[in-house]
């Protein structure tokens, strides 16, 4: 630290002189003395020393007041030297706020201390102004809110920020009180705590607030005690606005649990495994589809479950490939060694965390739907030969017109080509009257509605051949349906040929 630059201004030059060599002796540094108002203040304002001893009487029409005035924006500790006591020269003294006062004659000591004291008095104001100014702006430039609340909860203090997040601005909150904002659940949170700050404790807890516009919002808040001489006056508090990210906790709360809903409630099996096949998690619904748990199978490998190791070979090999595979099917083998024929979707994905590469997918079990189909498959085999293998005439028929017949009804009709017989119109194959002299379309509409509430219906009806000639056939209309759809069987059998 360089040497305290100390000028003085002092009317009488022994005086002065003395002074100069005292504080020389104290490795002050210390300029050539100054005798009058004027030169004073050119001599400061050009060498701004760190502290003016400063002679109220000066030779001048300026006395040591009006100097200490004239410099009074400088922020330069003063201590008037003067050989007056008179009460009304230290009253105007005390006007300029000087760091001190010493009255002709004084010793050295009390000369050096007192310097002492001002040097050190003006420094902890310096620190202390900064500090307040740091302070300051710290409060007016935080985006955090910072209030301060006396002991009944009303507001003592609140800076820009704090205001905007409570929905106002700073001049709202004059006579205001926290419980303004406070449901009856959160007013008693506050006195919860608040319990904690008598006991001289800090706290940390969310609070929601409800503003003035009616809009809710949630915030975090740190809370100190504050006293004064042991006695508990209120509570210091920072606070953050995070209506933002409960909000986003609360979306993505809502979004997990509908994701255990369907992760719990899933019909397919969702499954997700390391590059290795290990199971990392698999969904309850694996119990319904096979005789595993869930809790047997999340560890164990899922290359382990392929009822042919070839073909897991080869899925991996195209998964590793494409990235991904949808609707492949593959074979797996059950607890009890049952194959589970099964559709897989699956994807390769990259941890983002830890890098690792996963594999997420989901299994469809349709062994059931397989074994269902070759029933239907086997039955379509007997069906249709006892179809093409009938000597009665049988024509299958839906909404829309014929789609199929055996060879018996072609020949039946007259007719060499199935397909000529299938592009008919049923109104076609009969006169425009049965015998009863009903038209035959109305007939034939009566008849396929009691079929179709009924199942079954028995009746004659008189057909036309291709060649134009009519014959009378005993017809049984059965109705059935497949694939969801209602098809109505005709078997017909010409009476004539029974006769003979």
């Amino acid at each position: 630290m360089g040497k305290k630059l100390v000028l003085v201004v002092e009317n009488e030059a022994i005086v002065a002189e003395d002074i100069r060599k005292i504080l020389k002796n104290y490795n002050y540094e210390v300029p050539e003395a100054i005798s009058t108002g004027e030169a004073a203040i050119k001599s400061i304002n050009k060498i701004h020393p760190d502290l003016i001893l400063l002679d109220i009487k000066l030779k001048d029409k300026l006395s040591g007041i009006d100097v200490a005035k004239h410099i009074i924006d400088l922020n330069i500790p003063i201590i008037y030297l003067t050989a007056y006591s008179d009460k009304e020269i230290i009253e105007n003294a005390k006007k300029t706020a000087p760091f001190g006062y010493l009255i002709k004659p004084f010793r050295e000591r009390e000369l050096v201390a007192t310097i002492q004291m001002a040097l050190f008095k003006h420094e902890m104001e310096q620190k202390l102004i900064e500090s307040e100014a740091k302070f300051r702006i710290l409060i007016e430039t935080t985006g955090e809110g910072i209030c301060i609340f006396d002991t009944e909860n009303n507001f003592n203090f609140i800076n820009e920020a704090g205001a905007k997040i409570f929905g106002g601005v700073i001049s709202d909150f004059e006579e205001t009180n926290l419980s303004d904002y406070l449901n009856k659940y959160n007013l008693d949170k506050v006195h919860r705590h608040n319990k904690l700050r008598k006991e001289n404790k800090s706290s940390r807890y969310e609070l929601e607030i409800i503003r003035k516009d009616g809009r809710k919002r949630f915030l975090n808040i740190i809370g100190s005690p504050r006293f004064n001489e042991n006695i508990f006056i209120g509570t210091f508090g920072i606070f953050n606005d995070i209506t933002d990210k409960k909000m986003v906790q609360l979306k993505l709360k809502r979004t997990m649990d509908s994701y255990t809903r369907i992760f719990e409630n899933i019909q397919d099996i969702y499954y997700e495994t390391e590059f290795d096949g290990t199971i990392l998690e698999i969904s309850p619904s694996v119990k319904f589809n096979s005789s595993y748990t869930r809790k047997e199978l999340i560890g164990k490998s899922m290359y382990d479950l392929y009822y042919d190791e070839n073909q897991h070979d080869i899925f991996l090999t195209k998964l590793t490939k494409d990235g991904y595979v949808y609707d492949y099917e593959i074979i797996l083998e059950d607890k009890d060694k049952t194959p589970l024929i099964c559709i897989i979707n699956a994807k390769i994905i990259e941890d983002k965390d830890s890098g690792k590469i996963r594999i997420i997918g989901s299994l469809k079990n349709i062994t059931e739907q397989r074994e269902n189909e070759v029933e239907r498959q086997e039955y379509e085999m007997r069906y249709r030969k006892l179809f093409e293998s009938s000597t009665d005439a049988v024509i299958l028929q839906d909404k829309n017109g014929l789609i199929d017949c055996n060879n018996a009804a072609i020949k039946l009709f007259g007719y060499t080509k199935k397909s000529e017989f299938l592009n008919l119109n049923p109104d076609d194959s009969s006169p425009l009257k049965q015998t009863n002299g009903k038209p035959s379309r109305e007939t034939a509409l009566k008849y396929f509605s009691q079929t179709l509430k009924k199942g079954n219906t028995k009746f004659e009806w008189v057909y036309k051949k291709k060649n134009g000639k009519s014959f009378t056939a005993e017809v049984w209309l059965s109705n059935f349906n497949l694939y969801n759809k209602s098809f109505i069987q005709a078997t017909i059998r010409e009476i004539i040929n029974i006769k003979d």
